[in-house]
């Protein structure tokens, strides 16, 4: 079932993050670097290869600068074929789950797309995310997108080089914020969020 929602929450965005990282000098505040909108996407996908696993979660949180208030879209989909065992034991993610509130993934990418506009993709593994993206927008007969893309990921690498670890769950624990599960959609992509602003404040920069 797909679900869009306006709600209030706390604009947690890179607070905890960057308190967490003062003694690396970020120098500028997340609202002089980052735009003044954008997206934050997650998916989940029955395995690794674009061409041929698919799509069945998405969402995506929408980053309006001096207010604290996202917008954001969640949807399971139905995919053609059976979600393997592995992948639920991973996402939590089952059959049933998707047969009863799944939908297809052609409405998803439409609603995925005017929810996003022409607004700037921010994904935690880009070239995973935007592969998954596209192929399934050319597999559904839609056009690609041409939005500005971030990854989340290679800005950390850069931000903090000496790190050990760069998987998400431990970034976010590091940021003092790993609240929900890991590998479902939203939650990832609320730990996406903090850690693109507090690399961007690092860095200067939004990609």
């Amino acid at each position: 079932m797909y679900i869009l929602i306006s709600t209030l929450i706390a604009l947690f965005a890179g607070k905890y993050f960057i308190d967490k990282y003062k003694s690396m000098k970020i120098q500028q505040s997340v609202d002089q670097v980052v735009p003044d909108s954008f997206i934050v996407f997650d998916l989940e996908t029955t395995g690794l290869n674009a061409d041929i696993h698919e799509i069945i979660e998405l969402a995506a949180l929408r980053y309006e600068k001096g207010t604290n208030q996202f917008q954001f879209l969640q949807a399971l989909v139905k995919p053609k074929n059976s979600i393997p065992k592995n992948i639920t034991n991973i996402t939590g993610i089952t059959q049933k789950m998707v047969d009863a509130d799944g939908s297809p993934i052609e409405e998803v990418l439409t609603d995925f797309r005017n929810f996003a506009g022409d607004l700037r993709l921010v994904t935690f593994n880009s070239d995973f995310d935007m592969a998954f993206l596209q192929a399934t927008a050319q597999r559904a007969n839609q056009p690609i997108f041409d939005n500005p893309v971030s990854c989340a990921l290679k800005m950390a690498r850069r931000a903090w080089p000496k790190r050990k670890s760069f998987k998400l769950v431990d970034l976010a624990r590091d940021g003092e914020f790993n609240k929900g599960k890991a590998h479902r959609a939203l939650e990832d992509a609320e730990r996406a969020l903090i850690v693109y602003c507090a690399a961007a404040s690092e860095l200067g920069t939004v990609a």
